[in-house]
């Protein structure tokens, strides 16, 4: 089968659906990416497909530019003519989708997450569903990655329910994220936290400063790293100074961004996450996969991941002090109990969000020579 991937970014392609196109590459399948130019990655090398360039502006909302991507788009598939074209983030989702459509070619929305500011009553929110509700019925099948989102589309009548697929999330690289020994250094004498998200405050980074306040008041050898990009100018992201503030009052460890996660998760001791809302944290399952416990939000995204008491603890969103009290707990835990959360929380990513599941499911539902 001739096989298009499209999204916004190309890296993301690569991080997050890299094992899918492997595999389909391996299967036989001919698999082009489509997606706006990047620098970090020769994707056509590494993955051994064909890259098409595409002009995609993903957080604008300039009604002529997003014309002219629904046309770039058109033509693109029209004279490329790919049996199927899975599509990633909204505009991809959107615009991407009407020009499958008008190809008739066939076409999978694949919603890796609607997003916090998908369920506000925002200027924002109310054009996206409306957009969605407009585009989504075209496509063959619209996939989500928890039962929660499913029900947000059907309850919101922006998608019937025959034609909505719960995915397992993206799945994850358990070989590549498998346990890893500890790196023998000063931090061994430090119990390390871990957060790994984009700045923004909807992914609970003022929860999580707030929380290390209080932690580290009372255990001196405590340390909260934080892993991501900042905000920028974004309203609801954490910017350079604030950052810098966190940083200077010795609140957090801030270390930036890195292309290879596992050597920082392989020494913290526990991974945290307070956001508000996920589709399938990617994060979490890379941790679980590498035998981290796991402290995290009981909201859609993070509970499905994170067995209570099991493999970590579930947090009430936007609590501080919850947050803090359940630090404080599994730092009161003996290792073997710290030990067991891992080997529970690797023992789940297995049975549920290994990548080899998500990789039969694409060849068997949708790429079936």
């Amino acid at each position: 089968m001739k096989i298009f991937f499209t999204a916004n970014v190309l890296w993301d392609i690569y991080i997050f659906r890299g094992g899918v196109i492997k595999a389909l590459v391996e299967a036989g399948h001919d698999v082009t990416v489509v997606a706006p130019h990047e620098t970090r990655i020769d994707i056509g090398k590494e993955l051994g497909v064909k890259v098409i360039n595409i002009h995609l502006n993903k957080r604008g909302m300039n009604p002529i530019e997003d014309f002219k991507l629904f046309l770039e788009l058109y033509k693109i598939y029209k004279k490329e003519k790919p049996d199927i074209i899975f599509h990633y983030t909204i505009k991809a989702n959107i615009y991407g989708t009407l020009a499958s459509h008008f190809s008739k070619i066939k076409s999978i929305a694949v919603l890796t997450g609607l997003g916090y500011a998908f369920v506000t009553n925002s200027i924002v929110s109310k054009i996206a569903k409306l957009l969605y509700k407009f585009s989504l019925p075209f496509a063959d099948e619209v996939c989500v990655l928890n039962e929660d989102d499913k029900n947000l589309l059907v309850n919101e009548k922006i998608v019937k329910e025959n034609k909505v697929f719960v995915l397992p999330s993206e799945g994850v690289d358990t070989e590549k994220f498998s346990p890893m020994e500890k790196t023998l250094n000063l931090n061994n004498e430090k119990i390390i936290f871990l957060m790994i998200a984009r700045a923004f405050f909807d992914k609970g980074v003022k929860e999580y400063v707030e929380s290390a306040e209080i932690i580290r008041a009372m255990y001196p050898n405590s340390e909260f790293q934080f892993l991501g990009a900042l905000g920028g100018n974004s309203v609801s992201g954490v910017d350079e100074t604030q950052m810098k503030s966190f940083v200077d009052k010795g609140i957090i460890n801030y270390l930036g961004t890195v292309n290879d996660v596992r050597e920082i998760i392989k020494n913290a001791d526990c991974i945290v996450l307070p956001s508000y809302r996920e589709g399938i944290s990617r994060t979490l399952l890379e941790g679980a996969s590498m035998e981290k416990p796991l402290i995290a939000t009981n909201v859609t995204g993070c509970k499905e991941i994170v067995i209570d008491n099991v493999s970590g603890f579930l947090v009430e969103p936007k609590n501080s002090k919850d947050l803090a009290d359940k630090i404080k707990k599994f730092i009161e835990l003996s290792e073997d109990e710290k030990i067991a959360f891992g080997k529970n929380g690797r023992k789940h990513i297995l049975n549920t969000f290994d990548e080899k599941i998500v990789i039969d499911i694409y060849k068997n539902r949708w790429c079936n020579l």
